[in-house]
């Protein structure tokens, strides 16, 4: 009713705690605040501003950076969208859909699903840092 814009500035859903919990993110807000009808303007992943500033700020090319993340939806969807490598985390968010525990590799199949499904493949796949 009163036109207030929402500024998201960090557009993720969802994050793993590390009780390996879900918990909301304030993209989640943002998603809810535009179907009520509000505006909202988003600066982070996946938008390819976001990759950009971070470039400039660098001084650095696409072909010098990789972008590490669990999200396929944000972190990988970003990169590639940015023309940038990408490093997926497998014990992140999406760790249940592939049936895996913190430091352990999905199967390849499973891996291959879950790109499907998204339609987002990253360059590179580890499942943790240790």
């Amino acid at each position: 009713q009163r036109g207030l814009p929402l500024i998201c500035a960090n557009p993720d859903f969802i994050v793993r705690m590390a009780d390996n919990s879900i918990a909301h993110m304030p993209g989640t807000m943002g998603e809810f605040y535009e179907k009520l009808g509000g505006d909202v303007a988003y600066f982070g992943k996946p938008h390819e501003e976001h990759f950009q500033a971070c470039l400039q700020q660098l001084g650095l090319d696409t072909d010098k950076v990789a972008h590490v993340g669990d999200s396929l939806h944000h972190d990988i969807a970003g990169a590639v969208g940015a023309g940038i490598d990408s490093v997926f985390v497998t014990s992140g968010i999406h760790s249940d859909e592939l049936k895996s525990t913190f430091g352990v590799m999905p199967s390849q199949a499973d891996l291959e699903s879950l790109f499907e499904k998204e339609k987002i493949t990253p360059t590179h796949v580890v499942a943790a840092f240790h």
